[in-house]
């Protein structure tokens, strides 16, 4: 029998006042902007539902009152803070509904054009090896060849520049025995080099010079944590089309509108 994990997505993305995108969307909650008359947190959830390779699905930081009308069926978790605070909470629940849980797969609810199809790809590429966590990571021409315009954060590396996905798998144990480090993590998300920091001077020299690599980033960021990671460099962009601006929302309404891309 085929393995099957729970999905926690994550969806308390509430908008600052002066973010573009809370004026611009006109709602309090990301997840909760309307494409095609269908909350971006649907798209996400009924894509990991309809995937055989997913247990139960958790939506953290939302709630019944806030009137999504899933065909799916969900569980929801309070949660809040930032984002690590989301992911635990998340975790901790999946936990309490099944205490020998392994692993939880992870995903953003800001990634309407997720499908079922991406959701099977992923865990069954993340399931030929025996990591502690997985993370998706997307090079820079596969996004501007299927969203031009998009003007995603990119990182150089030695042999191309990427962006990070917004769907990943860890094992429980991992998140568990990380926290401290996970927390400066999430602290310096937003700052690449706040984040190589964190992973000692030679990472940082290496990284000045353009000389990391994915794997160098594989071993580094294993050797911090104490647990073995492994990017997965998919070839859908759209687990990386996050929308975090007006434009990017623009994007992603235009696709699954009908208008063109």
């Amino acid at each position: 029998m085929e393995e099957r994990v729970d999905a926690v997505i994550l969806a308390g993305g509430v908008l600052d006042e002066a973010d573009p995108l809370s004026e611009y969307a006109q709602v309090s909650k990301k997840p909760l902007i309307k494409i095609a008359g269908k909350e971006m947190v649907r798209y996400v959830a009924e894509a990991a539902a309809g995937s055989s390779r997913i247990g139960r699905t958790f939506v953290v930081g939302l709630s019944p009152e806030n009137g999504v009308e899933f065909a799916v069926p969900v569980e929801y978790v309070d949660a809040t803070g930032c984002m690590l605070d989301s992911i635990v909470a998340g975790i901790e629940r999946v936990m309490e509904v099944d205490p020998g849980v392994e692993r939880v797969v992870i995903i953003s609810a800001d990634i309407p054009l997720l499908t079922t199809e991406m959701v099977d790809y992923f865990i069954d590429t993340c399931l030929e090896t025996d990591h502690d966590v997985y993370y998706t990571v997307v090079e820079k021409s596969t996004i501007e060849a299927r969203f031009p315009g998009s003007r995603r954060s990119f990182v150089s590396l030695h042999g191309g520049s990427f962006a990070g996905g917004d769907i990943n798998m860890t094992k429980v144990s991992a998140i568990q025995a990380n926290l401290p480090l996970a927390r400066q993590a999430m602290e310096s998300r937003k700052n690449i080099w706040q984040q190589i920091r964190l992973l000692g001077f030679k990472t940082l020299i290496k990284f000045a010079f353009r000389r990391l690599s994915i794997a160098d980033a594989e071993r580094v960021a294993s050797k911090a944590l104490g647990c073995r990671g492994r990017a997965i460099i998919t070839l859908y962009p759209e687990m990386g089309m996050d929308v975090d601006k007006p434009h990017q929302l623009d994007i992603v309404r235009a696709i699954l509108e009908g208008g063109p891309a």
